[in-house]
């Protein structure tokens, strides 16, 4: 019986296992030993495609191990497979940096995948140009970096920005949203843009302030996304009424309709408001003869 048998034992013995918190944990730690046994180290990437959850689990368990929150019995699991409780800024840069020297050597470019067999080394040099693109890594180490052939530049950034040129060219401005584009990436990529607005470097500040980019949409996008929400909202009722005449022959409905007394309403608020109605919703209903008597809603006569 292995010593690591005998400790999980030893968790669910003195831990409330009813405790949903507590029986998850222990989860995703049999998760955790599983990717070990396959990739023989317990270095989660961040996006572990193969299960997502958790590179972020791991990630969790070294902050609030740095933190001096993590449960003892879990730090004794978690070190008898050999995890690395080590945070990516915590490393001695010139070890690191000499360990890519080693590497340039041996295989002749300075590229670390992450199926190469120091993970940690593929992690920190990922880290490196991350701090570069925020404008947070030293000169002295990102000249020191692109000497031994480091390709420093944010291949994504550059793919991302030239895609909201392209929607400022379609839509004649950038307020990207899911009410102009179905691009989640873009859209998730403009609202991290908003959030780290104080790290981002000077360079790229200039170029989205180039193109007009909205660092805080404010009021103006909240009226505009409600303008679509309402038009939305209205198309929905249209073409139910549509549906209607087409199966009926009429738009006659009485207001005490009971399967379609909000249809019904909704065509008393049109009668009502006609002089308000935009152009192109005058032009809409009168495709359909909602103008003509027969097509007005009826009110039951008592």
């Amino acid at each position: 019986m292995s010593k690591l048998y005998l400790q999980i034992e030893h968790y669910r013995a003195t831990h409330d296992m009813n405790f949903l918190r507590e029986s998850q944990w222990l989860s995703m730690f049999m998760i955790l030993t599983e990717f070990r046994k396959t990739h023989g180290h317990a270095d989660v990437p961040a996006k572990y495609k193969t299960y997502m959850p958790l590179g972020g689990w791991v990630r969790r368990q070294r902050s609030v191990y740095h933190e001096g929150k993590l449960d003892p019995s879990r730090e004794q699991l978690l070190r008898e497979i050999g995890f690395n409780f080590r945070l990516l800024d915590s490393y001695n840069w010139d070890e690191m940096f000499g360990k890519l020297e080693d590497f340039k050597r041996q295989f002749g470019h300075a590229w670390v995948s992450d199926s190469h067999h120091d993970v940690q080394l593929h992690y920190w040099l990922t880290y490196q140009r991350k701090l570069h693109w925020r404008g947070k890594l030293e000169a002295e180490k990102v000249s020191r970096l692109a000497a031994l052939g480091v390709d420093m530049r944010n291949k994504s950034w550059n793919e991302k920005y030239a895609q909201l040129v392209a929607f400022r060219e379609k839509h004649g401005h950038l307020r990207v949203s899911k009410h102009f584009t179905t691009d989640k990436q873009l859209i998730n990529f403009v609202k991290g843009l908003r959030r780290c607005r104080d790290s981002i470097s000077a360079e790229r500040r200039e170029s989205l302030d180039e193109i007009g980019f909205i660092w805080s949409p404010g009021k103006e996008l909240t009226v505009i996304l409600n303008k679509n929400r309402g038009d939305e909202a209205w198309m929905k009722r249209y073409e139910e009424l549509k549906t209607y005449k087409s199966e009926f022959g009429t738009c006659r409905i009485l207001t005490t309709s009971r399967t379609h007394r909000s249809l019904a309403n909704w065509i008393s608020v049109q009668r009502n408001s006609i002089n308000k109605l935009t152009p192109e919703r005058k032009l809409l209903l009168a495709e359909i003869g909602f103008f003509e008597d027969n097509c007005m809603v009826a009110v039951k006569i008592r």
